[in-house]
């Protein structure tokens, strides 16, 4: 894969996973009252050039500009997309100079895989972190064996979480011009945003019984499982850097 994202200079730049009720069809969808009529997009000097329904005079949805604009609370997304009441929303943004491959690499990325892969990474920041709290409040030394028992207790309950039941609801490409001629950094760039739901509820009940489900006797057992649990209900995704461990401090 790092071959492929090479010839096409192809990254997935971050996927995200929020609980969100909304609409799962695009036909309900507000659009942004951004057209193709307005040349320049933004302040920056990166320019929309081409859009998804641009040839027939649509409009740019207005989830797409909630997505690029960093906000994906349910209070943001909801109000856009009402009837996925009950499912959990997963994000994902690609960009890439081909604009089939782009397309192709986001929806076949196993989106289940990159979210235990990252579940896994918030287990082990959330468990250190307490580890490291502990050590502090006692004034003793966090014991590296007594850490790595928790981690792998931890880790193997998020993996019996299944993400089942996945489905595309809806998509949105959009080709932009960044830099300029003069300065010889000209080049265009698709960006491709889909967003997959599940039912929330199969979602919420895995996680909950395989942090219930955790022999953890120690005093500060609650608290982490409480911890953890409210961490992998708002975890951020990324596939190609370490961001989403931020989510756990």
């Amino acid at each position: 894969m790092k071959k492929m994202s090479k010839v096409v200079s192809l990254f997935i730049t971050a996927a995200v996973l929020f609980a969100v009720t909304g609409c799962g069809t695009t036909s309900s969808v507000k659009g942004s009252g951004i057209k193709g009529s307005k040349p320049t997009m933004a302040a920056s000097r990166a320019k929309i050039i081409d859009y998804q329904g641009a040839a027939f005079g649509a409009e740019i949805p207005e989830w797409v500009i909630k997505v690029a604009e960093g906000e994906y609370s349910e209070t943001a997304l909801s109000t856009i997309m009402p009837a996925l009441k009950g499912r959990k929303i997963f994000v994902t943004m690609a960009d890439g100079d081909n604009l089939e491959f782009v397309k192709q690499w986001t929806d076949l990325v196993d989106v289940e895989t990159q979210v235990g892969d990252t579940m896994q990474r918030i287990v082990g920041k959330v468990v250190s972190a307490s580890e490291d709290a502990k050590a502090k409040e006692t004034g003793k030394e966090a014991d590296p064996t007594e850490v790595n028992r928790k981690l792998k207790l931890y880790k193997e309950a998020v993996a019996a979480v299944e993400i089942n039941g996945l489905e595309k609801t809806a998509s949105y490409w959009v080709e932009k011009q960044t830099g300029t001629k003069k300065e010889g950094n000209f080049k265009d760039v698709y960006e491709y945003y889909a967003v997959w739901s599940m039912d929330k509820k199969v979602y919420d009940t895995q996680l909950n019984a395989a942090l219930d489900n955790v022999k953890d006797n120690t005093s500060e057992a609650e608290t982490l499982k409480k911890t953890l649990k409210n961490k992998l209900n708002d975890l951020v995704l990324s596939s190609n850097d370490l961001a989403a461990e931020g989510t756990a401090d």
